[in-house]
């Protein structure tokens, strides 16, 4: 594994790969890049890309956070730009741009793209297609848990909504500045103590911290908020012109994302390549299913390797 912070359309980002850095020297003619959901934390995504990776032995997998989700280290001279003011850079027209720019600049022109998008990866996904100069370089997509339509009236998008947004707007910034003034041992501390009820694995207690940053968080709910507002309609022009590039993965317990939605997309695009989960995967896989969901991805990928070389 190797990382760094580097400037994507002018922002520090948290670039993780596996295989191959992105300055490297490409000499495969596929890779893997995945789009994380939000928060776009690359470290939530450690395990599944080293399993990932693993399990496709000669591919490199690079994984790329959002636009200020992911400050880097206090001792860097480069500083993410503050949410007030600039706020086209973190909106998810400006998420856009970010991956946009992330491609053009590290993927050779002829090195095809096996894209993974979580979540509202997945819409990111849908976006990019548009942009022919990246169409052209994508060998598959593949929509993990996808946040493509309709995510305010999903039983999560409710919740956020109605309950979430409210109360953050009157307490979370007072929440996040005070919890950050805590020492560093003592937040650790509270955090193991969440991780703990709610079983989520220690290795991720690093990247919660910075999580729960005041200055990340509040990009975090920015992007949460622009999401409701944007993705509503299903963005039918773009999956009918793309379903030979477009494989779905849907899940079963998931609350952004409920089974009505897997039904509906089958029913208006039969020859659709949409699978729905048998193992009771969360939605935000990574932190519990991360090596069982790299085995699905793996599959997914060689399948289409193996297709595109008969």
């Amino acid at each position: 594994m190797q990382e760094a912070y580097v400037n994507i359309n002018n922002i520090p980002t948290h670039i993780i790969t596996y295989g191959k850095w992105i300055e490297e020297t490409i000499t495969e003619k596929e890779l893997v890049i995945c789009i994380t959901g939000n928060p776009g934390l690359p470290g939530f995504y450690t395990e599944f890309g080293e399993s990932l990776q693993q399990e496709l032995g000669n591919l490199p997998v690079w994984v790329i956070g959002h636009a200020g989700h992911d400050d880097p280290p206090e001792a860097s001279i480069r500083e993410v730009p503050q949410l007030s003011g600039n706020e086209e850079l973190f909106n998810l027209d400006g998420q856009i741009r970010h991956k946009i720019e992330f491609i053009t600049k590290y993927v050779p022109s002829d090195v095809k793209i096996h894209l993974i998008g979580h979540s509202i990866g997945a819409w990111m996904i849908l976006q990019l297609l548009q942009e022919q100069s990246i169409r052209k370089r994508i060998k598959k997509c593949y929509m993990l848990f996808p946040t493509v339509e309709r995510m305010m009236e999903s039983p999560n998008g409710w919740v956020f909504t109605k309950i979430a947004m409210p109360l953050y707007s009157v307490f979370g910034y007072i929440f996040f500045n005070f919890f950050n003034f805590l020492p560093v041992w003592l937040r650790m501390i509270l955090i193991q103590i969440y991780f703990l009820i709610f079983s989520i694995p220690k290795v991720f207690i690093g990247t919660a911290l910075k999580y729960s940053k005041a200055s990340v968080a509040e990009k975090v709910v920015f992007l949460a908020d622009d999401e409701m507002a944007r993705v509503i309609g299903l963005q039918h022009d773009i999956v009918e012109k793309n379903l030979d590039l477009l494989k779905f993965y849907y899940g079963t317990t998931d609350g952004w994302v409920p089974i009505s939605y897997y039904e509906q997309l089958k029913k208006q695009y039969p020859q659709v390549d949409a699978q729905l989960d048998t193992k009771k995967i969360d939605h935000a896989f990574v932190l519990r299913h991360s090596k069982p969901m790299a085995l699905i991805v793996r599959d997914m990928i060689e399948e289409n390797r193996e297709q595109s070389n008969m």
